[in-house]
């Protein structure tokens, strides 16, 4: 739900009438997430809604959607929700890519055409406690010690000011009942689209080493308030989000998401074994290159699992999936076009990943 343009989704969400949109809340209707992050949802950059988020709920999660059946789902109501400020499309001072002009995408804090495209947000049926959310929108890529960030490729004065998370990484305390999870939330670059440099590649492996750091409360952080911390070893969490890495394959570092499926403190059963999220509708998608992992296991079209739900160790996790419906279940049109192919234009060349938690 990004468009080049400020503004197009807010006129887009306007009315209930475009498809791809009504695809998705009805994919939304039928899984029914308590808690749920949106990636790539355009907002005002330094956060808050201009209204297409409202226009969302209203206009499709607010009105039953009809599916091959003909039979129609169910509405759902997110009362809280918030919309984090983000780096994507946010134009800095300094010409990162050294071209002479300082101009969006290429020298944005986040790659984006304007501020707040390709930003993330976060709807709720729980409280959301935002008085106690911590950002590290800010956090400065260079004061990540043995980081990545390609030495030769920027300018002393870019270093001293590039930021290391492309759109936003934040812990955002949501209430159930008496028990407070944290939700870490972000959605790294992609690990393409760069040169021999691979700044791309590298800034994608060191935003999900932010995330382990995060986690470990590293001791050399700093949030957006300037308190030098992460999660305390004491705090439950949830980390959700697009990473754009693949442990098995893709084009990015192996190495980041591994050490963060095989943390000690991540739920192993989701991570890597016996409830990671899985589907039976993945194995029909049609792949230009040969695949090595599971395609049980796949989130996106190229067949690769980029899209995660990771709760902490502490949680205990019930049930998950991959909503990737099978050839013959009636949901299948909400993932195809209406000629049965599986394109980003149906609706997302992602798919909705989802976990059951028993408090």
């Amino acid at each position: 739900m990004s468009q080049a343009t400020a503004g197009q989704i807010l006129a887009q969400t306007a009315s209930s009438d475009t498809e791809r949109f009504k695809k998705i809340a009805a994919i939304i209707q039928h899984v029914r997430p308590d808690v749920l992050l949106l990636c790539e949802f355009d907002h005002p950059g330094q956060g808050g809604d201009d209204g297409a988020l409202d226009n969302f709920c209203c206009h499709y999660l607010g009105v039953a959607q009809p599916v091959e059946s003909g039979s129609t789902t169910t509405p759902i109501a997110y009362p809280y929700r918030y919309l984090p400020p983000t780096n994507t499309g946010l134009l800095s001072d300094v010409d990162f890519n050294r071209d002479g002009k300082c101009t969006l995408p290429e020298d944005g804090y986040g790659f984006g055409e304007h501020h707040g495209h390709y930003g993330f947000v976060i709807l709720s049926r729980y409280p959301l406690d935002e008085s106690q959310m911590r950002s590290w929108q800010h956090f400065l890529w260079r004061d990540m010690p043995g980081n990545q960030m390609p030495s030769a490729y920027y300018s002393a004065e870019a270093k001293d000011v590039f930021r290391l998370s492309s759109k936003n990484h934040i812990a955002l305390p949501i209430i159930v009942e008496d028990r407070t999870i944290h939700l870490l939330c972000c959605h790294p670059t992609p690990p393409v689209f760069d040169g021999e440099e691979k700044r791309n590649l590298r800034r994608n492996h060191d935003e999900l080493r932010l995330l382990v750091d995060i986690i470990d409360n590293a001791d050399y952080l700093y949030d957006d308030k300037g308190v030098q911390a992460g999660l305390a070893s004491t705090e439950s969490f949830i980390v959700m989000g697009d990473l754009n890495a693949d442990s098995i394959d893709g084009d990015g570092s192996k190495s980041a998401i591994k050490q963060l499926l095989h943390h000690p403190r991540i739920n192993h059963t989701v991570s890597s074994g016996k409830k990671t999220p899985k589907s039976v509708g993945s194995r029909f998608v049609r792949l230009w290159q040969t695949r090595i992992g599971r395609a049980s296991e796949w989130t996106h079209l190229s067949g690769l699992r980029l899209d995660y739900v990771l709760p902490s160790a502490d949680l205990s996790v019930t049930n998950s999936g991959v909503f990737w419906p099978d050839r013959k279940d009636p949901m299948r049109s909400l993932v195809v076009d209406d000629k049965g192919r599986e394109r980003p234009q149906a609706g997302s060349d992602h798919r909705l990943v989802w976990i059951d938690i028993r408090l």
